[in-house]
């Protein structure tokens, strides 16, 4: 059966760029370097990787994202003003299990920040 995830690679256009975002803003850590191009990193269930490619084209209408759990979505989104990142709405946005917002990378890869914070409420 092909129903299971194993690699969630994500296109940069450039590496160290992309590994300062994820490392800095988002709280990841590196786990291996696969050449000069491409690395992982740390997490717990899908690896995530990190591949340059001088072909990435930013598109305005993405049809997958990777989702980020916050435990505390006013004190993320505060974070990522500190450092500059680029955030989609002012203000968080209600979803069924709880609040959102969107940042994205310096490639322009979408990224959803979920708090589940409507999950005891049924």
């Amino acid at each position: 059966m092909l129903n299971k995830v194993c690699v969630l690679s994500v296109r940069v256009k450039d590496l160290q760029e992309s590994i300062d975002f994820y490392s800095n803003v988002l709280g990841f850590k590196l786990s291996k370097y696969y050449g000069d191009k491409i690395v992982s990193l740390q997490h717990n269930e899908i690896p995530i990787v990190l591949e340059e490619d001088e072909n990435t084209i930013h598109h305005p209408m993405q049809n997958v994202f990777l989702g980020i759990q916050s435990e505390n979505l006013d004190k993320d989104i505060a974070h990522f003003k500190s450092k500059s990142v680029k955030i989609l709405f002012d203000e968080p946005r209600p979803c069924p299990p709880g609040r959102y917002t969107i940042i994205e990378d310096p490639t322009g890869n979408q990224i959803e920040i979920v708090e589940f914070s409507n999950l005891n409420e049924h």
